[in-house]
């Protein structure tokens, strides 16, 4: 019998356009992370690293998380005031935030460890920040209007602008974690850029509709999207980021760049790829919850696929993740391998899981999604300072913090399966089995080769 998934071409079809587009903006900066590599140091990754992860938390505050309350209006005049509105919000806490990073800039750059008095390390986190906002706000715009293919092009240019911009600068001597800043900064503008045409096209054309009065409505409407959801995510986000901050803290930036490579190299690939699912499908789940329809099984069968796709390129990164950065990236990047090795059964639950998470918002349960990203972070908080505090080592704080994630995302993919009213025991059976038969072989392979060798 067909997937629920198989006969909704139309679905498919939005899911390839943007699973293809995500393949290309991440092939390449894939492509050139080797000549990255071997042009900038770990702590230039580090401070990059840092970077990102500052600049995404202060991107949550900045939209209140309004942007996936763009898909779920029915009326056309609704959404177009809502995403208005996000806009105004992202603006004015922007503007915000310029004064109050000049009182902060002091500990985040000693944090850092930038010896340097200059402000416009923390300046650029906040016009960062505001790029990656507006970004995703026109994302969930088009999104919307099923313009997928908008969506599609604004990621391939984001990535390939911001790649060229950060090749460019690593040629030059005196190269530093700026070059790399600096070409994130612009790919989101760029990105953001391609994805804006049509959204200013509808607000020419719904002019007379927006209102500040009618704005007031929607973002009241919508207002448990940053009451609950934006802390969720928020926790959620940080949770993911604890590594970065914790190891820049507590060791150094270049032991954040170690760590950073994985995620860049593996982890924010396979995520992006991911998100281009979670798009179509938070869609897709909206409007069949809009005509009562049943959403398991296409939520069942996104799972069940994007766990089959990752659990083998995975599983050898488990088993021989080391011998794979050494080779590709060079020697001084082995530790790093080493961390991806630890962090790849996480890697393969988010991947799967994590797409499918966003059901919480088209089921409007933001308080359960806060709940459960609360405990994701105590849970990461706990790792790290039991790996750095007590032990002071940063490889048991990622061994710990890749086996908690793990244990979490698998747990959080049965819950999902069963909120949304699918078959629990069924898609236990189908983890479990795949992880003892693919996953820890492979494992155990590379425990005897080390006892033979």
């Amino acid at each position: 019998m067909s997937s629920e998934l198989l006969k909704d071409k139309r679905l498919l079809k939005n899911i390839g356009k943007l699973f293809g587009a995500s393949f290309i903006s991440q092939l390449i900066p894939f492509i050139i992370l080797p000549f990255l590599t071997r042009l900038y140091s770990p702590d230039d990754f580090g401070f990059w690293a840092y970077f990102l992860s500052l600049s995404g938390i202060l991107s949550i505050f900045m939209t209140g998380n309004y942007e996936f309350a763009i898909v779920l209006p029915k009326e056309e005049k609704e959404a177009v005031n809502l995403a208005t509105g996000s806009i105004i919000l992202t603006v004015f806490v922007f503007i915000l935030c310029l004064p109050a990073s000049l009182i902060f800039s002091t500990p985040i750059l000693e944090n850092a460890g930038i010896q340097s008095k200059d402000n416009s390390f923390v300046l650029l986190i906040c016009l960062m920040a505001l790029f990656m906002s507006l970004f995703r706000i026109m994302n969930y715009w088009n999104n919307r209007k099923n313009r997928f293919h908008t969506t599609a092009l604004g990621s391939i240019t984001r990535s390939a602008s911001g790649s060229t911009i950060q090749l460019i600068s690593g040629l030059n001597p005196v190269r530093d974690h700026i070059g790399l800043i600096s070409g994130s900064i612009f790919g989101y503008f760029a990105g953001t850029a391609v994805q804006s045409k049509n959204f200013i096209s509808a607000v020419v054309k719904n002019k007379k509709k927006i209102k500040v009065k009618s704005i007031r409505e929607n973002l009241i409407r919508y207002i448990d999207f940053p009451k609950y959801f934006m802390p969720s995510e928020f926790m959620n986000y940080l949770s993911s980021n604890v590594p970065v901050i914790f190891l820049t803290n507590m060791f150094s930036s270049a032991a954040a760049g170690l760590y950073s490579i994985p995620q860049k190299f593996i982890n924010t690939p396979l995520t992006m790829l991911g998100s281009s699912i979670s798009q179509v499908y938070y869609k897709k789940a909206t409007d069949l919850k809009n005509s009562n329809e049943d959403i398991s099984k296409i939520t069942t069968d996104i799972y069940k696929k994007l766990f089959v796709l990752g659990i083998f390129p995975l599983s050898v990164v488990a088993g021989f993740g080391d011998y794979i950065f050494t080779i590709v990236l060079g020697e001084k990047w082995e530790v790093s391998g080493l961390y991806a090795a630890l962090l790849a059964p996480w890697m393969l639950m988010v991947f799967a899981s994590s797409p499918i998470s966003i059901i919480f918002a088209t089921l409007e349960k933001q308080k359960t999604s806060l709940k459960l990203n609360f405990y994701l972070l105590a849970i990461r908080l706990a790792a790290f300072v039991v790996g750095g505090v007590f032990f002071k080592s940063a490889f048991i704080a990622v061994m710990l913090f890749g086996a908690s994630g793990f244990v979490y995302w698998l747990y959080l993919s049965f819950f999902i399966i069963t909120t949304v009213g699918g078959d629990k025991k069924e898609i236990m059976k189908f983890t479990l089995v795949r992880l003892c038969l693919i996953m820890l072989p492979i494992i155990i392979s590379r425990m005897v080769f080390e006892c033979i060798m």
